[in-house]
């Protein structure tokens, strides 16, 4: 077979040449406007069969440092203890700059740029207190020993009812906390023995008349630091705090001049501890009646009397069911009674003697903007 040879661009069928070139213009120019057309989807469809490399470009913002969990953690608490102190709670404790760490745990302090004091710091406000209206304040013992009578005081009990802590209770740091948000304060409690000692246990913590200094500092220190922001320490005394006085008085010195205020649950004690408030400069109350019915002796109707001839008075009650029920019932008459309801720590303004004209404030000092909540650390365990 002859196969013909080119030899020159004049040989090439100019025709067929041109038509050939006319349908590859053709072709490309029909892709061109479809590619135009569907340019969306075509490059959709390419980028998903080709290999792509991508090149990212990184401005100065890009190496800003981001907020690390943390402290994003930190802002989100802060806003919700903004909104939780709006509607009724205290701050929350521990207060920097109010503790100091030792060996037993947190341990409360003055502190040093302003000598604040945990009374002043943890107290609840008092409501404004009209002249010539007695005021009542109601102490609950026994707080947190048994959690289903603890939640039930907070589920059902006023603010201004304040709460003595007990150091034996599973988790009384939770139990503080609790107590705060719901806007309660809390005191706490002290054992120390006195006569009731063979009828009732005061636990391994007590304060005894046989055991030296050390070892009743041991047991308090081990008491106080098995949480924090508390306002004061209340003990029960009688004339079994003679037997070991100057014991007993050294270490509650050590306690109390910790910015704490002393209150004395035995209506009936003689001052034993007067002149180491006067010299630990911290405010002293006392219970007027422990009550347990409502009429009668021991009774909200005797702890009236009480107020009126007074102008104020301190009941306290244990935390048992059926008292928070009758607690719960007799508040809802005291204002008809023309009673107000106030937080123990107000009878240490009450109490003061003050001229007929003073206009002084019975709110607490107020924490500076500095303040800081920290963190807890677990209590040592007592031997």
């Amino acid at each position: 077979m002859n196969i013909p040879t080119i030899t020159a661009l004049q040989d090439i069928d100019r025709k067929s040449l041109g038509l050939g070139l006319a349908l590859v213009a053709g072709f490309y120019l029909c892709l061109y406007f479809y590619a135009l057309i569907f340019s969306s989807g075509t490059y959709d469809k390419m980028e998903s069969v080709l290999a792509t490399q991508k090149v990212l470009l990184y401005t100065p913002e890009d190496f800003s440092i981001p907020e690390s969990p943390e402290s994003a953690d930190a802002t989100h608490q802060q806003d919700a203890d903004k909104q939780e102190m709006a509607q009724g709670a205290l701050i929350k404790s521990p207060v920097s700059g109010l503790f100091e760490n030792t060996d037993y745990g947190k341990l409360p302090i003055l502190r040093q740029h302003d000598g604040m004091t945990s009374f002043n710091a943890y107290r609840r406000p008092p409501p404004p207190i009209t002249t010539g209206k007695p005021a009542i304040a109601f102490l609950l013992t026994d707080f947190g020993l048994s959690p289903k009578n603890a939640s039930a005081a907070l589920e059902t009990l006023p603010p201004e009812i304040s709460l003595l802590l007990t150091p034996y209770a599973q988790s009384p740091e939770t139990w503080r906390e609790m107590a705060r948000k719901k806007g309660h304060e809390t005191w706490l409690d002290i054992a120390i023995e006195n006569k009731n000692i063979a009828r009732s246990d005061p636990g391994p913590a007590a304060l005894l008349v046989r055991d030296d200094v050390d070892s009743n500092r041991n047991k308090l220190y081990w008491s106080m630091a098995r949480t924090t922001g508390y306002v004061g320490l209340a003990s029960f005394t009688d004339d079994s705090f003679l037997m070991a006085q100057k014991n007993f008085r050294t270490v509650y010195e050590d306690g109390l001049e910790r910015g704490l205020a002393y209150l004395e649950l035995n209506p009936s004690a003689s001052n034993y501890l007067q002149t180491v408030t006067l010299k630990t400069g911290s405010p002293e109350l006392r219970a007027d009646l422990w009550v347990y019915q409502p009429q009668g002796e021991n009774s909200f109707e005797a702890l009236e009397k009480i107020a009126r001839q007074k102008n104020f008075a301190l009941g306290v009650m244990p935390a048992y069911p059926q008292n928070i029920k009758m607690l719960e019932l007799w508040l809802k008459t005291m204002d008809q009674k023309g009673f107000t309801l106030i937080p123990v720590s107000a009878i240490a303004d009450l109490q003061k003697s003050a001229p007929a004209n003073s206009t002084e404030s019975l709110a607490p000092h107020h924490l500076d903007r500095t303040d800081q909540v920290e963190p807890e650390i677990p209590s040592p365990t007592i031997h």
